[in-house]
């Protein structure tokens, strides 16, 4: 008999600051109540990790965990059209939300929003470019070409 829990499977490529990324997805999910699994892989493409663990999920749901992001798949959408994807290394807020819609798909419930760090990620790339200008300022001013 196949002794093997219905779950989500987390398939992962190991690369620096994974664990942090894993311990996110997987509090996510914890909070939700759903179980899972991981599923270490070679590959490092994050859409190829999703696929691997949608495919290896006994409820049909994998999140692929890499270099280049994360994504959540399940084995009812095409291969490269993930549910969600994130291109970018991301932040702990993230890759808990990850997990979160992760489970929150299992359970057929609406999901999380993604979180509310663009705001204040907005408001420092325009504080650092208003410090970049007056920099820039200053030293073509002391430099006399201004």
């Amino acid at each position: 008999p196949d002794r093997v829990k219905p779950c989500i499977v987390l398939c992962v490529s190991s690369h620096s600051g994974c664990e942090r990324k894993m311990r996110e997805v997987q509090a996510g999910m914890e909070e939700e109540g759903i179980p899972f699994s991981i599923m270490p892989s070679d590959d490092k493409a994050v859409m190829a990790l999703a696929n691997q663990a949608a495919y290896a999920s006994k409820l049909g749901v994998g999140v692929g965990i890499g270099p280049d992001g994360l994504a959540i798949q399940t084995d009812k959408l095409p291969d490269q059209k993930p549910l969600f994807l994130l291109t970018n290394p991301g932040t702990q807020a993230d890759w808990r939300n990850f997990g979160y819609n992760a489970a929150r798909l299992v359970k057929g419930i609406p999901f999380k929003q993604q979180p509310e760090t663009t705001a204040s990620q907005d408001q420092d790339s325009g504080a650092l470019v208003q410090l970049i200008r007056t920099v820039v300022q200053k030293v073509l001013q002391e430099t006399g070409q201004r």
